[in-house]
């Protein structure tokens, strides 16, 4: 494998761990095999153009074709992106961290408030969404009104305001497509008859 083909595969599998998927979970999405992605990352086969772009696609990334002289700009932007990127992700599992702990802290004090098993349920559910699914004010949000709870005379009002928040973040992680991404994933539409197997 040549070293701007290996570079690929670098980028690939590095937008694969950013956004949180297994190889697995890629595979489903972009319809290339498993074992496919696997001998791609590996650098042990050469990197098809549909097998790219689907596997492009999949991870939210756009294939250009960047005249030599803007190949610098552009990484640098790209860069910027990534780094933009990991940081909301970064504070995103930082609010969820301080969300599980202040609701452990209310299940000890509060274990026999009503609804409240049922909030917990819903920030456990939180946990099945990739983390750059999630907004992070939103997120802030809900943080913010869950330590509400533990103050008297605010349990419940908080606590019905909390589910609704929960209701919000859980619908717009599920129906709305990534960030910077007019398209919800799914997997491509076309093949590259012409080209020879990967293998």
């Amino acid at each position: 494998m040549s070293y701007d083909i290996t570079g690929i595969a670098e980028r690939l599998q590095a937008a694969r761990k950013t956004k949180g998927l297994s190889q697995r979970e890629l595979s489903e999405l972009a319809g290339v095999p498993q074992a496919q992605i696997s001998r791609i990352e590996a650098g042990t086969v050469d990197l098809r153009l549909s097998s790219l772009a689907a596997l492009a696609h999949a991870l939210d990334l756009e294939l250009a074709l960047v005249p030599r002289k803007a190949v610098a700009v552009v990484r640098s932007l790209s860069r910027d992106a990534i780094s933009s990127n990991r940081k909301d992700v970064v504070a995103i599992q930082k609010e969820m961290q301080r969300i599980s702990e202040t609701m452990r802290g209310i299940q000890m004090s509060m274990p026999d408030l009503e609804g409240l098993q049922r909030l917990q349920k819903s920030i456990s559910d939180l946990h099945r969404f990739r983390v750059s699914m999630l907004d992070l004010e939103e997120m802030k949000k809900l943080r913010h009104i869950i330590e509400q709870i533990g103050r008297p005379g605010k349990e419940m009002v908080s606590l019905n305001e909390s589910l609704k928040i929960m209701r919000t973040i859980r619908n717009k992680a599920s129906h709305d497509p990534l960030p910077d991404s007019g398209d919800t994933l799914s997997r491509p539409a076309y093949s590259l008859d012409e080209e020879d197997d990967d293998a």
